[in-house]
């Protein structure tokens, strides 16, 4: 942490116009920064082929895994299920592709330990072949099969994937740990069934092991790797590798991120990115899940630890409050304040991956009224708000299966019973469920009386809008106005140069919003009911109950001069980071570049680019030697390119 980064030499901010500092911004972007994903369980989307439901056996199931009747079992979905016949009208990957995704998550697919009467890995999160697909949802070919069709469909494919933990084989006599006889061999491939490579100190909650036991200990008695050691890592690198290079799978989400060591995705990333770039995938992409609700901690993750980026549980919750109209649109501008601190060479803000519910806390249709009960009478608007703002805000928005045709959930809404099937269903509290915008799906299926849902319906409309405005799928964003029940954003891309206004009113009322924007053009409605009355660069917005509305400039802005004022650097000691402040003048959506310079150096290094106001950036002293003076200096740009650049200033990290 910046114990004491202080600034020192704070010279008076002389404003230099220049094209000679111009320098070389490297992209922070992910592969899958514009892409909209669709998370699915392929063991509950589909049932292709009834032949592997019981895994092989011809009348019962070996890995007593498949039961359509329990929530904890295997229903029968699987591969050739959710590929389909790829053809439109399908209910495979070309529905899903109809729908406007791009991407499609799925849970992972190796092989799963052997189920009990307790239930079975379903889920993907139990295994103990990590280079085979589980034989409920199907084989190699069928995956191979699945990749085809996707490529064809220009479907990105994601694959679920797990580092910090295998299924539970190792057992304990004490605080002695075991391998029992039969099981010996029982992991592929052959290094996971070494003892010592595990760390073998009791639960997650109560390890007896010398260090932190969330990243020792066993996740819910599942066998925890040593993620630290170069075998496992280096051997993780050739398991993740193989998927990649065989199905041509284009990003991870790696669960359970926060529970590895704080190396590992130094170590293992780079090997990552080396064998997607051997079969010419070069923007291969790593998120993270990392539960933790606080976007401070969130941003320790990406900063220092290095995951190249992480789901988003601060938008998450945040999102999800004020479509319910527990929170006010403060709380979200409060939100995308932080993200400056994501902002560094190789990251951004953009970057995290936005949802508004999961397999493990539950959907949005049971998550909004469980904020607030009284969004039960209008929850399918709130439904509506609420992707809506995910959509159109920044990130990278992830769907659900299943809350496209307003899914909810029974008893708590969580785990098990937020994981229903999209075919005919044989759990009797599935048939009678609340679903939002429709009735319950009793006997019937969701494909074919979810054809014409209102949320399917909603959301294919929002994809629609995001493929015909680039800058709608997450571009550039800059907060106008946090007040009240209504949140109002401009988006724009650099290139286009054209301004969106983007609005959004949680109340049951209509509201009003007067903003002031960097375009002095008509506007013209692209989306919702809403009206603005503008006069120069001064905009009203006048929204309906539960409203979302995008409007766009109909001439590209104008070019904006920029008035600089003196860099500012300050202790931040939520964080204990250094900020880094280009307090300026202008109507423009302008961005600035920061740049330092460590001590001894002639080398000017990026520090990251800033697109929206307040601009700034911030430091970690981990970055930096200790004593050491660090040189910072800034640039701002208009949209024309036109640059000005701030006076630099120095820093000691001490």
């Amino acid at each position: 942490m910046f114990k004491k980064l202080i600034a020192g030499i704070a010279l008076c901010a002389m404003v230099i116009p220049t094209s000679a500092m111009a320098q070389q911004i490297a992209d922070p972007r992910v592969g899958l920064s514009q892409d909209l994903i669709y998370f699915v369980f392929p063991d509950r989307y589909r049932n292709g082929d009834a032949s592997n439901d019981l895994a092989g056996g011809k009348t019962s199931d070996p890995t007593a895994g498949y039961d359509p009747t329990s929530t904890a079992h295997f229903h029968g979905g699987d591969l050739k299920g959710l590929t389909g016949s790829c053809q439109p009208g399908d209910d495979g990957l070309a529905r899903i592709k109809a729908l406007g995704f791009t991407a499609v998550w799925m849970t992972p697919l190796v092989t799963q330990v052997d189920g009990t009467s307790n239930g079975a890995g379903y889920h993907g999160y139990w295994g103990k072949d990590f280079l085979n697909v589980d034989p409920h949802l199907g084989t190699n070919d069928d995956l191979l099969a699945l990749s085809a069709c996707a490529k064809k469909l220009g479907l990105k494919l994601i694959l679920d994937v797990v580092t910090n933990h295998t299924g539970d084989v190792i057992q304990y006599a004490g605080k002695t740990a075991f391998i029992p006889e039969d099981q010996k061999s029982a992991k592929n491939p052959a290094w996971l069934n070494k003892l010592e490579n595990y760390h073998n100190v009791g639960s997650v909650d109560s390890c007896w092991g010398e260090g932190r036991c969330d990243q020792l200990g066993d996740f819910y008695s599942l066998d925890d790797v040593a993620t630290e050691k170069e075998e496992v890592y280096k051997g993780w690198i050739d398991v993740y590798g193989q998927w990649i290079k065989k199905y041509g799978f284009t990003g991870f989400r790696v669960d359970t991120a926060r529970h590895v060591d704080d190396n590992f995705f130094k170590n293992w990333s780079p090997g990552i990115d080396q064998a997607a770039k051997s079969v010419a995938i070069n923007d291969f992409t790593v998120f993270g899940e990392v539960w933790d609700i606080n976007p401070m901690n969130l941003v320790t993750f990406v900063r220092e630890k290095k995951i190249q980026t992480v789901l988003d549980f601060a938008f998450q919750r945040t999102a999800t409050q004020f479509a319910s109209g527990y929170s006010d649109a403060a709380v979200l501008g409060t939100l995308f304040d932080v993200d400056d601190q994501y902002t560094t060479p190789q990251s951004t803000a953009a970057n995290l991956v936005t949802f508004l519910g999961n397999h493990d806390m539950g959907r949005v249709g049971f998550i909004i009224p469980q904020t607030q009960t009284g969004a039960k009478t209008d929850l399918l608007e709130r439904t509506k708000l609420a992707h809506a703002l995910m959509y159109f805000s920044r990130g990278i928005p992830t769907v659900y299966y299943g809350d496209e045709v307003g899914m909810t959930g029974t008893g708590n809404g969580s785990d098990q019973r937020a994981r229903q099937s999209m075919f005919e269903t044989k759990i009797t509290a599935w048939k009678s469920e609340p679903r939002v915008g429709s009735e319950p799906v009793g006997d019937g299926n969701s494909f074919t009386q979810g054809a014409s849902h209102p949320l399917t319906t909603y959301l294919t409309e929002l994809a629609q809008i995001r493929a015909q405005y680039p800058a709608l799928a997450n571009g550039q964003m800059q907060l106008r106005s946090a007040k009240g029940s209504t949140l109002v954003l401009s988006k724009y891309d650099p290139v286009e140069k054209i301004e969106y206004l983007v609005a959004f009113n949680n109340s049951k009322r209509p509201s009003t919003a007067a903003v002031t924007t960097s375009s002095t053009a008509q506007w013209k409605n692209i989306f919702g009911s809403a009206k603005l009355t503008a006069k120069g660069a001064s905009a009203t917005l006048n929204l309906p109950p539960f409203g979302a509305a995008i409007f766009a400039s109909t001439k590209q802005m104008p070019v904006a001069k920029i008035e600089a004022g003196a860099l500012k650097a300050r202790m931040d000691f939520l964080t204990g980071m250094l900020e880094i402040n280009a307090p300026m003048k202008s109507t423009g959506l302008n961005r600035v570049e920061f740049s330092v310079k460590g001590a001894g150096s002639s080398k000017w290094v990026s520090a990251g680019t800033d697109f929206n106001a307040p601009y700034r950036v911030y430091l970690s002293s981990t970055d930096y030697k200790y004593g050491s003076k660090v040189s910072i200096r800034a640039t701002a740009v208009n949209i024309k390119g036109e640059r000005v650049a701030f006076k630099q200033i120095e820093a000691v990290n001490k």
